[in-house]
């Protein structure tokens, strides 16, 4: 029983060292244009220009990774939200308290882990839930990444629906450069800031099977599912990275499709 009691009281102590010895991690989004700041306006590779009403996002399983190539896990989710007016740069997209050291980078998903995706969203409080915004009551589980915008092709206004979901559609970006020596995020006893670039112009830049993203083909003006959906998350797949000065830069995204297809 003494051994217990005496195990019990050093992972505790172990615990309250490590809180007592928390720092800030904050990750800031920025969304680009190529090497510009994203100001609300979306050209498809298919000449349409789309005006930003509305882009949300989910920001989970963010993890440091350490030279050994281990990950330290950081608990916490987010849902970025980005108005018709921004901001669309410097945008808070996580914060929790981690251990502080040096990292060869880190990673994170945009969606949702399967377990919070299928969950009764009933029950749950913001950031999810029924009123978030990014439930789908038609087909379960949540919205990952929720682009909406307004176009003019033709004669006609069209709304412009670009939605990414379901949980082969869960976005692994990979910060982290195990082949370069040296630190990418340093987090010290003050915390780290860590800025990530979305290069927005890259969601329309291709089409399915290599064609143009065209809004004046229907299947790109709402999309919820399908062979669309899945362009989407490719593109969206090369669009992260980290931002010059901002830890580090040259990082790409690492794509994993839970379910290789339903």
């Amino acid at each position: 029983m003494r051994n217990f009691t005496t195990l019990g009281s050093l992972l505790l102590a172990s615990a309250l060292l490590s809180m007592a010895h928390a720092a800030p991690l904050t990750l800031r989004l920025n969304i680009m244009n190529g090497d510009k700041p994203f100001t609300g306006q979306l050209t498809t590779s298919g000449g349409q220009m789309i005006q930003t009403t509305m882009w949300q996002m989910y920001i989970s399983n963010v993890s440091l990774v350490k030279a050994d190539g281990s990950e330290v896990k950081v608990k916490g989710m987010n849902l970025v939200k980005l108005g018709e007016k921004g901001p669309f740069q410097n945008i808070l997209a996580f914060k929790a308290d981690v251990v502080p050291g040096k990292y060869r980078g880190l990673r994170f998903d945009v969606g949702l882990p399967r377990d919070l995706n299928h969950i009764d969203a009933s029950t749950q409080k913001a950031p999810l839930g029924v009123d978030s915004g990014m439930f789908w009551a038609w087909n379960p589980g949540y919205i990952f990444s929720r682009y909406e915008g307004k176009a003019k092709v033709g004669n006609q206004t069209l709304e412009v629906a670009l939605h990414v979901g379901e949980d082969r559609r869960r976005m692994n970006v990979d910060l982290a450069d195990m082949m370069k020596p040296g630190t990418i995020v340093n987090v010290t006893a003050k915390g780290a800031q860590v800025a990530v670039k979305l290069d927005a112009q890259k969601m329309v830049a291709t089409g399915v099977n290599g064609g143009k993203f065209d809004l004046a083909d229907n299947q790109y003006v709402q999309v919820h599912g399908g062979a669309v959906a899945d362009q989407l998350y490719l593109n969206l797949a090369g669009a992260f990275s980290l931002m010059k000065g901002g830890a580090e830069s040259g990082m790409t995204m690492k794509m994993n499709m839970d379910a290789k297809k339903k």
